[in-house]
């Protein structure tokens, strides 16, 4: 009973760690093959662009310690969710700029 309430418990990272990853990926695919490249006009779109990847990087980074154990598990696992929180919230608004686009 306790050997299940602890693997219950465990905070486990493997989710977050694919799902950053592939997002990293489709985001180095989707900004190199859309029109403009966001290295060339720096505007708000290019600070958030640049902010989303450092937080996925970052996510990344906390989750392969938090893995590995190399650190504090339980502060690289803090870490890891709210880098993750931050890029989802990121990607939210930068999906803005898509609707703004359009829309405009």
């Amino acid at each position: 009973m306790a050997m299940e309430k602890e693997r219950g418990e465990e905070k486990d990272v493997k989710w977050v760690l694919i799902i950053s990853l592939i997002m990293f990926f489709v985001l180095k695919l989707w900004y190199f093959w859309g029109g403009i490249s966001p290295y060339v006009v720096f505007d708000v779109w290019f600070f958030i662009y640049f902010i989303n990847i450092l937080s996925v990087i970052l996510t990344i980074t906390f989750a392969a310690l938090s893995k590995a154990g190399f650190w504090e598990t339980e502060i690289t696992y803090q870490l890891t969710i709210f880098f993750f929180i931050v890029s989802m919230a990121l990607l939210f608004v930068s999906h803005l700029q898509l609707v703004l686009t359009v829309a405009y």
